[in-house]
């Protein structure tokens, strides 16, 4: 998929299933939301889970 791709079919999720999410997927997703870019390099984030 390439990044137009991902734009023009990319969706709002409102329902979520009651499933929980693996611990190892949850890490992945955050060591990957560690990678993004942030304004002059400050790395603000706080994640909650």
């Amino acid at each position: 998929m390439d990044v137009f791709e991902a734009i023009r079919t990319r969706r709002s999720i409102r329902s979520f299933r009651p499933d929980p999410v693996r611990e190892e997927d949850l890490v992945k997703i955050l060591e990957a939301a560690t990678w993004a870019p942030s304004a002059g390099n400050l790395q603000p984030w706080e994640f909650i889970v």
